[in-house]
């Protein structure tokens, strides 16, 4: 993995626009100054902004703010190239139009949406559908229409209240004293275990620390403790089993990370609020 810090080249454009197709979306944890839009046109997985740990599917619709780590991470779609994961997304500065085009009072409305977008925002409902066919317009746009239609997406964004913010408040990247290699090389390492019995110790090793010095480094990082990390991930796993499979409770608990039932049923309740019963209910009344 490359270390945190993405360089974002848009030679002879105003801003980047793209889109990607993979068989998945790798874990790599990254940061870039350029504001974000993503929106997810066929994938499904677990989505990193910042402290937030939330599974995704088609149709994640999200605004990242400049500097605000994150990453969406897949596994391989079993159908191969017909199932590859795919996205539109635009990468840029609030400079795009010009230094001082953002103090324009007209732009007042998009000046505080990008503010706001410092901790990650996900669009839903109504607004996520307006801006689905915008996206792959956007992509296929050139020269000045594309400027303005992303301008017109975030005027469409700016004035939605179909919006929840990702990150919490108290999260604030020190990317200044960042340790980035040290907390990818974590990162990575849990990604991949995290269905595994993992601790501290385990962790701290790989990041060459003591176990208390870790536990101060990567809260300082994160804006969470590591089993708090490791504890979301492993509930997020355990919604997609409890929506997807027929696998009972227990099972999907121990499957899920967890040495005990007990445990992930207090767990899954202070993150989700609900018990993983009533909440595979919910799904299966859809």
């Amino acid at each position: 993995m490359k270390p945190l810090f993405e360089k974002i080249s848009a030679p002879g454009q105003s801003f980047l626009c793209k889109e990607r197709s993979d068989s998945k979306f790798a874990f790599n944890w990254h940061f870039h100054p350029e504001f974000e839009l993503t929106y997810i046109v066929r994938s499904q997985g677990q989505r990193f902004v910042g402290d937030s740990i939330e599974p995704y599917e088609s149709g994640d619709l999200i605004l990242l703010g400049e500097n605000l780590p994150h990453t969406w991470a897949s596994e391989p779609h079993p159908n191969g190239k017909a199932g590859k994961h795919a996205t539109y997304y635009a990468q840029f500065l609030d400079s795009f139009m010009g230094e001082e085009f953002m103090e324009k009072p007209e732009m007042a409305p998009i000046a505080r949406l990008l503010e706001r977008s410092a901790q990650g925002l996900r669009f839903f409902g109504r607004t996520r559908q307006e801006i689905a066919p915008r996206m792959k317009a956007l992509y296929e746009a050139a020269g000045f229409a594309r400027m303005m239609a992303l301008l017109e997406i975030l005027g469409i964004l700016a004035r939605s209240r179909e919006v929840k913010t990702l990150a919490s408040k108290g999260y604030a990247p020190s990317l200044r004293h960042f340790d980035e290699r040290r907390i990818d090389a974590v990162c990575r390492f849990v990604n991949e275990s995290y269905t595994q019995p993992i601790g501290q110790p385990e962790a701290a090793t790989r990041a060459h620390l003591s176990v208390s010095a870790f536990s101060r480094f990567f809260k300082k990082s994160m804006g969470k403790s590591f089993t708090a990390y490791v504890n979301e991930l492993r509930i997020g796993h355990a919604c997609k089993l409890l929506i997807e499979s027929d696998k009972n409770v227990a099972e999907i608990a121990y499957a899920s990370g967890f040495e005990n039932l007990s445990n992930f049923n207090r767990r899954f309740r202070a993150l989700k609020r609900i018990n993983p019963r009533e909440y595979r209910r919910q799904f299966a009344a859809q």
